[in-house]
């Protein structure tokens, strides 16, 4: 058997590589390329430690409707003659006098204006002296009103002078009082002279005085 010549030798090594590579591109194209996976899904989180939910505080709240205004005492709006039919209703009661004036006194202090000046009269008219507290407690009240201080005092004026001086005493001293001036005038004039803001002076001429007119 003849040894085949370098030259064919070449060129059978040549074609064999040459078959290799054939035979590797189309067992790779057969193969085919394995599919790519998909892209995973990337999932939103919340921050950690975060929950989403609905903001309650946008939520409008209910509105609390606004308490009903009560009328103060004294405050009350009433024309003169709806408190004149008040105060007749108290006058022709069964009720004896001293109950009367306790129910004018809650009258006067419910009204104002000139139904309560109408209504300050009457009660004046039946408080007897030793009823005097229903009407001590507005005559020292400087809130009361002015109208009804004026009734008040008047009538104070012509009670006896036990009952007046504790009275003229408490006015005296509270120069915030609408009848402070005239108070002080009225003692004055008793006393024979003004003592000013010496309340001690002052204390010592009234005891002096209610035990003269014992």
């Amino acid at each position: 058997m003849s040894t085949p010549s370098p030259a064919k030798t070449k060129t059978l090594l040549i074609a064999g590589a040459a078959g290799l590579v054939i035979a590797l591109w189309f067992g790779w194209q057969w193969a085919g390329k394995e599919p790519e996976a998909p892209a995973p899904v990337t999932k939103t989180k919340d921050k950690a430690g975060t929950k989403t939910e609905p903001n309650l505080l946008s939520t409008p709240q209910p509105t609390t409707p606004p308490a009903e205004k009560k009328t103060e005492p004294g405050q009350q709006l009433m024309t003169a003659e709806e408190g004149d039919v008040l105060i007749d209703e108290i006058l022709r009661s069964d009720k004896e006098i001293p109950q009367m004036a306790r129910d004018l006194h809650e009258l006067v202090k419910k009204l104002n204006g000139e139904a309560q000046v109408n209504a300050s009269h009457h009660l004046v008219n039946l408080t007897s002296d030793e009823d005097y507290g229903l009407i001590a407690g507005l005559l020292v009240d400087q809130k009361t009103n002015p109208e009804v201080l004026d009734v008040l005092f008047s009538d104070l004026m012509n009670r006896n002078r036990e009952l007046q001086m504790p009275l003229f005493m408490n006015i005296l001293k509270n120069p915030q009082h609408p009848q402070s001036q005239e108070v002080r005038d009225v003692l004055t004039i008793l006393a024979g002279e003004d003592f000013g803001n010496d309340w001690a002076a002052w204390d010592k001429w009234a005891i002096e005085e209610l035990q003269a007119n014992q």
